[in-house]
């Protein structure tokens, strides 16, 4: 009975896991569609700017209209970034909602 129950409570608990997204996933999503132009440990500025800490900072890319880089507003640029700044250099293939969510669950565990 109690690997049945145990079952049950990993199986009602995963959407809640998947929802913040896996930052091990992440990692390696974050290294092929993002490291290309922007470095991932350092502060330096590639094609795009660093990504080193950037959860929970102000945005240094001027015109972005956000106060912080958190959960909504990397979502929302990672979905579409023209939408948010149209003249942006960003060429951003479509990412797909798991991509989205595992990327800003690294962004947000290298930031801790």
């Amino acid at each position: 009975m109690r690997p049945l129950l145990l079952l049950i409570s990993l199986t009602l608990s995963m959407p809640v896991w998947a929802a913040e997204g896996n930052a091990i996933r992440g990692e390696s999503v974050t290294w092929v569609r993002c490291a290309p132009c922007h470095h991932l440990h350092t502060p330096y500025i590639k094609v795009g700017p660093s990504l080193k800490g950037i959860y929970g900072k102000k945005p240094t890319i001027s015109g972005i209209p956000f106060q912080i880089w958190n959960q909504d507003t990397l979502t929302a640029w990672l979905n579409d970034p023209r939408a948010i700044k149209a003249n942006t250099r960003m060429l951003l293939p479509k990412l797909s909602q798991r991509d989205r969510q595992d990327i800003i669950a690294w962004l947000k565990q290298q930031s801790s």
